[in-house]
């Protein structure tokens, strides 16, 4: 095997090509972890938006709350279910909620947002256990008062006591919530019969969530209220149906690997041309070393030993620039909702993307160092 100071030495005296092929590597992978640390978030976020305790219900045909719309009886008939879990009054632990999308102006501009606004009643706080007040007050009932996640709070700069229009009327900010994470963050909540009255939805709600006593008994619950024939719902555990609307990331993913493909092309042309431009450079020291009886296969392992060195360093750069997005938050439309999330950078990406570098530098040194092996020593010494 040729002696790996050999290597390094021509590293060193290449200094200036070997760094622009390096930085070409940097680039291809900060940009890949980005990209699925920007996935990774939003999986999450999804993820920890879900109680295995509790059992979301839909309107039948439909597989986002946006859409679904369930009237008062069917609520009422499903509410007491076999397998819903009970307070300490013996009130059935289920939720009724309103969910909607609705525009806001801020005071000192034109520009409109969308804020996603959640109706409820004081059982959700009972059935929405991941959900803990940060600052302020909950909501009164029969009041115009709402509480705003923290990632509300971020992403529009709320303050407690600040009013928003909502329907017809100005509603108080009276408290701040978060919910470990969860989508719950970008919502604002409010009394559900206040906002029904203001968009004519008095007796029509989005979702029912239902609370049972264990994971195993909200499979159960989920799967005999699917199954029925007296109550036409869709029913999912919490997490399934959170995990459904993470699925719309999975074409992203795939296009997040496609652009890495194509710009790691790049990178891989950079590696093939710095070194054909090397084995022209030492074809006499390659034949030199043929000479004093290193075998063709050594030659090999040199130049590929190169291509990976470069690969490695401008991978390794390119992991830590990229690493440097981890918490960073964002907001995203995922469907017809908008989700706040944080770049996630995990030990998985951290691998993918070091065996992409290492794996682009393989390819883009191959060819070069066949060529480098095929070198006849007494010509290239003439």
């Amino acid at each position: 095997m040729v002696p790996l100071a050999y290597n390094y030495r021509n590293l060193q005296v290449r200094w200036k090509t070997t760094l622009m092929t390096a930085f070409g590597f940097t680039l291809v992978v900060a940009a890949l972890v980005i990209m699925l640390a920007f996935l990774n978030g939003i999986e999450a976020a999804c993820i920890a938006s879900g109680e295995p305790e509790n059992v979301i219900l839909l309107s039948k045909g439909n597989q986002d709350e946006v859409l679904s719309q369930m009237e008062r009886p069917l609520v009422a008939q499903v509410e007491n279910s076999k397998g819903v879990a009970v307070d300490a009054a013996g009130r059935p632990l289920a939720s009724r909620e309103l969910f909607l999308a609705v525009h806001h102006r801020p005071p000192e501009g034109d520009e409109f947002h969308f804020l996603q606004v959640r109706g409820v009643l004081p059982a959700a706080f009972r059935v929405h256990s991941q959900l803990h007040l940060l600052s302020g007050r909950t909501f009164r009932p029969g009041q115009s008062e709402v509480m705003i996640g923290k990632g509300v709070q971020r992403t529009h700069h709320f303050q407690i006591g600040d009013t928003l229009e909502i329907g017809r009327k100005q509603w108080q900010i009276v408290g701040v919530f978060e919910s470990r994470g969860a989508a719950f963050e970008s919502e604002l909540w409010c009394d559900l019969n206040e906002l029904a009255s203001q968009f004519r939805r008095d007796g029509l709600y989005s979702t029912v969530v239902l609370r049972a006593e264990t994971p195993q008994g909200a499979e159960e619950l989920a799967e005999r209220l699917r199954n029925s024939r007296s109550v036409s719902v869709e029913a999912l555990t919490e997490p399934k149906y959170y995990q459904k609307q993470a699925e719309q990331t999975r074409l992203l993913q795939t296009a997040a690997w496609v652009i890495a493909w194509f710009m790691g092309l790049g990178a891989l042309f950079g590696v093939m041309n710095t070194q054909f431009a090397a084995i022209g450079q030492r074809s006499k020291e390659i034949a030199v070393l043929r000479i004093l009886g290193f075998p063709a296969r050594a030659i090999l392992l040199s130049f590929l030993i190169e291509a990976l060195g470069i690969a490695a360093v401008g991978g390794s750069f390119g992991v830590a620039l990229g690493a440097a997005a981890n918490g960073v938050t964002r907001s995203f439309s995922l469907g017809a909702r908008s989700i706040d999330f944080a770049f996630r950078v995990d030990g998985p990406i951290v691998v993918c993307a070091g065996i992409f570098a290492l794996l682009m530098g393989l390819l883009g040194g191959l060819l070069p160092a066949l060529s480098a092996m095929r070198v006849k020593p007494l010509e290239a010494l003439r």
